[in-house]
């Protein structure tokens, strides 16, 4: 009965332990998957964030112009994958035609305010699409597209 008993305790500690574990998340998708901002490697995107604010999701991220030559950044696109839609979804943006020197940054903020949307926690990856104009000579040539990928967990503000 004894050894019964001391074998019964392992088995119940154990339990509980593995049960601690499932639902800490430890072993969910969002534990295992890297957070990263990556566009062309002369187009880095760093800081970014992605946040649901007031029944939307907003996404900010900044890109540093890296080409060595200034650009003219005309048209972005988003390309989400369960934020305002079920299924995929594409967001497009105009932007007025500024040029962005060499070394410089620009910021971009989207909003994703149609449901359903993301819970708090939720691992999201976001497809983007850059059009720009080449500006080493003037007139500005192009344009060429460039496409990135923004993967994050979604945070409350």
């Amino acid at each position: 009965m004894e050894y019964l008993v001391t074998y019964g305790w392992a088995l119940l500690v154990l339990f509980v332990v593995v049960a601690y574990l499932l639902t800490s998340g430890a072993f969910s998708a969002n534990s295992f998957a890297a957070q990263e901002c990556v566009f062309q490697p002369d187009l880095p995107c760093s800081p970014y964030v992605l946040y649901t604010e007031n029944g939307a999701t907003v996404l900010k991220f900044t890109i540093t112009n890296g080409l060595g030559f200034p650009i003219s950044i005309s048209e972005i696109n988003y390309t989400t994958t369960g934020i305002g839609a079920i299924g995929r979804r594409v967001y497009f943006a105009t932007l007025p035609a500024n040029a962005l020197p060499s070394g410089a940054r620009m910021n971009f903020t989207q909003a994703f305010p149609d449901s359903p949307q993301p819970s708090e926690n939720d691992f999201r990856t976001i497809y983007v699409s850059l059009a720009y104009l080449n500006c080493k000579s003037s007139p500005c040539s192009g344009p060429y597209v460039t496409s990135g990928r923004i993967s994050a967990v979604v945070q409350k503000k």
